[in-house]
């Protein structure tokens, strides 16, 4: 008689507890992909930094260092990454503008900003705690050669 009451039981139990395990397998594998880019977006600017500060001289200081971006960011969507550069304060988003900034900034520094769009898997806010980022920004700075 006992048996016929709980035969449904686990089904109720599952039908409670499966959101719950989908909502933590969706945040681990959310916050995988988030350190995953994360890494990725510091070693491009870190490249793209160094490549710019060596840039002085040369006709096309952005365009070679906006390459050295996406070369070294060849897992990410390339459309979604933005680059920012500035020699000792002064934003520069040319190669023109750039050439002049490198040539007067010797020994002063180069910095390069890469910021990474995407969608998250989970958006907005789960049970307060803070949403996951659609950007991803990092900067890297480094010495004009």
């Amino acid at each position: 008689m006992q048996r016929k009451r709980e035969k449904g039981m686990v089904a109720v139990e599952l039908a409670l507890a499966a959101p719950v395990l989908i909502t933590i397998a969706l945040g681990i594998a959310q916050l995988g992909w988030l350190l995953g880019y994360s890494v990725m977006v510091a070693s491009a600017a870190s490249a793209a930094a160094q490549n710019f500060a060596f840039q002085r001289g040369t006709a096309t200081p952005y365009s070679s260092t906006q390459t050295q971006m996406t070369s070294s960011s060849s897992w990410l969507k390339s459309q979604n990454l933005t680059l920012t550069t500035s020699v000792n304060g002064t934003q520069c988003s040319s190669d023109t503008s750039c050439a002049t900034a490198l040539t007067n900034g010797t020994g002063q520094a180069a910095a390069v900003t890469v910021a990474y769009a995407f969608t998250p898997l989970l958006r907005g806010a789960i049970f307060g705690i803070a949403a996951m980022p659609s950007t991803l920004t990092t900067t890297a700075v480094a010495r004009v050669q």
